[in-house]
């Protein structure tokens, strides 16, 4: 089966929220509602120049509502965008209705948002053990770099790990996950 990076992280969402992924999802929301920040210019289409998936953005900064299609397949999620410092931060679930809503879990995603562009970071898998034990931070036991981690902690907790690890540059992926420009 061939995937695009893009259908890495979005489509197979419901999939990773059931069984271990190579990703980072928490049980409770990373953050908190205060640092819950609108933009406008998030609102749209979307499309990723080097596949065929489109993304549309719609709703309001307390529920982003996201659909993915590449065509064939459609998923839902929602998603609220953040700001903590410089940084903004996107965090994405299952959408009610999608048949996986039932099912906990939350992505963290740093968002370079620009005015036609939008690019999508997962936070560093290789280093997020280290970073997590250090903080003492709550994982779910068994999560691994090729199984991916789930945190079981507060919204308090995950914030205020997240908060810390910010200023270093290597806490987010270098290479983005997705690369969207928005369609006029």
């Amino acid at each position: 089966m061939n995937m695009t990076p893009l259908r890495l992280i979005i489509v197979p969402l419901a999939i990773i929220l059931l069984a271990s992924g190579c990703l980072i999802r928490s049980v409770h929301p990373w953050l908190s509602t205060a640092s819950r920040v609108e933009a406008p210019s998030l609102l749209g289409v979307w499309h990723q120049a080097s596949a065929s998936e489109v993304l549309f953005v719609g709703g309001s900064p307390e529920s982003y509502h996201l659909m993915l299609t590449d065509g064939d397949d459609v998923s839902r999620f929602t998603g609220t965008l953040h700001r903590l410092g410089d940084t903004l931060l996107l965090m994405v679930g299952p959408a009610e209705g999608d048949g996986w809503a039932h099912v906990p879990g939350t992505l963290l995603l740093r968002a370079d948002l620009g005015d036609d562009t939008l690019a999508l970071f997962t936070p560093d898998l290789e280093s997020f053990a280290s970073r997590a034990t250090a903080a003492d931070l709550a994982l779910l036991p068994g999560g691994s770099q090729s199984n991916g981690y789930l945190l079981t902690g507060t919204t308090i907790d995950a914030e205020a790990f997240v908060r810390s690890q910010l200023d270093d540059p290597a806490f987010f992926s270098a290479k983005p996950v997705y690369s969207f420009r928005k369609l006029r």
